[in-house]
């Protein structure tokens, strides 16, 4: 079952104002527990999630990515991901580690702090709302 529209906007809007799972662009705030860097061009690594179809997309490290999500209650699935294969000088190394934390994410939860993506060890990735 993949998650509605309308449970989307209804989860945004609960406990107040404040950033949803879909229609939100997060940016990589964190990954396996430490500060995130930043990829080619000095620009974060992004994921953007839309509720019509499902698609997911954003900037990996050095590559546009694009795939699918699938929501259920606080269960989360993403990918898999078709990504460009341009080679960068910088952030190749992100662009790994960041798609490895999207395919490694099974849950995930909204806090002050942003969207936090936890895997079978913990967290994998936290996001922040750009």
């Amino acid at each position: 079952m993949k998650v509605s529209v309308a449970w989307l906007f209804l989860l945004g809007a609960c406990g107040g104002v404040g950033p949803s799972l879909a229609g939100t662009s997060w940016r990589l705030t964190e990954l396996g527990g430490k500060p995130a860097p930043v990829g080619g061009n000095e620009k974060p690594a992004t994921l953007e999630l839309t509720a019509d179809g499902n698609r997911a997309a954003g900037f990996a490290g050095c590559n546009r990515m694009s795939g699918t999500w699938e929501a259920r209650g606080d269960s989360l699935r993403l990918g898999p991901f078709a990504v460009t294969r341009m080679m960068c000088d910088k952030g190749m190394d992100l662009e790994q580690a960041y798609l490895d934390a999207l395919q490694k994410t099974r849950t995930w939860r909204l806090s002050a702090q942003g969207l936090e993506l936890l895997g079978e060890g913990g967290t994998v990735a936290r996001l922040e709302a750009q």
